[in-house]
């Protein structure tokens, strides 16, 4: 599979934050799904940067708690840019070790694969990875996150450690910010922001932004919902 630098943009919006129900965040969190709970985030993602195609981005994520401290996931994605397309799908699954409470940091561990196809080929697997979560709540309303993991993108044929770094506030009953930091040890890393909105108990809404400190410098935003059955 040729590495276009529109397929490496897609498959930062896709295999780097793989199917872990936490939108609009990147960063993931400790907890899971509860058990025969399911949730279906949809979402669409435009990235820009000078000089490169602007790529359209749409992602399907299905992620349900298949026990109490354990959830799995796929996602579906697809992309274009310049009259090129891309899609990926991967498989991911998170297990909590320690379970989050008042005075107590939530810890737990998530992985998956993912495969990727263009227009010049089939499906072939691209990345793998692995990373461990840590929340902790530090008052009423705000949490924090850290990611800290690895990750292997074969058509680059490279192993990368990644990390993310996140706080959540509940500014209202009915209004969730984020902001976050995240990246790997390959490139410059992302600054984004997000907003969170349920509209009932199993409905919500979520936006964010993000912007990665390269040259050129890249832009990103996203727009979804979630609806848990």
């Amino acid at each position: 599979m040729s590495c276009r630098p529109w397929l490496a943009a897609l498959l930062a919006v896709t295999a780097s934050c793989p199917a872990h129900a936490n939108r609009p965040l990147t960063t993931d969190t400790a907890d899971t799904i509860a058990h025969h709970r399911c949730q279906f985030e949809p979402y669409a993602a435009s990235t820009r940067s000078s000089g490169s195609p602007t790529l359209q981005t749409t992602i399907l994520q299905l992620n349900c708690g298949v026990r109490e401290d354990t959830q799995l996931g796929i996602a579906y994605s697809r992309g274009s840019a310049a009259g090129s397309r891309v899609e990926t799908f991967s498989a991911a699954g998170k297990t909590n070790l320690i379970e989050l409470k008042d005075g107590q940091t939530g810890v737990a561990v998530a992985y998956g694969l993912g495969a990727a196809k263009d227009d010049t080929g089939g499906w072939k697997h691209e990345a793998s990875w692995a990373y461990l979560i840590a929340t902790r709540s530090l008052r009423d309303g705000l949490l924090a996150h850290a990611n800290l993991g690895w990750s292997r993108s074969q058509s680059a044929k490279q192993n990368s450690s990644t990390w993310a770094l996140a706080l959540e506030w509940t500014a209202a009953p009915k209004f969730t910010l984020s902001a976050e930091t995240y990246g790997d040890d390959r490139g410059r890393p992302w600054i984004g922001g997000g907003i969170w909105s349920p509209l009932s108990d199993q409905f919500s809404v979520n936006a964010s932004f993000g912007v990665q400190s390269s040259n050129p410098r890249v832009r990103q935003i996203t727009a979804g919902f979630n609806f848990e059955f």
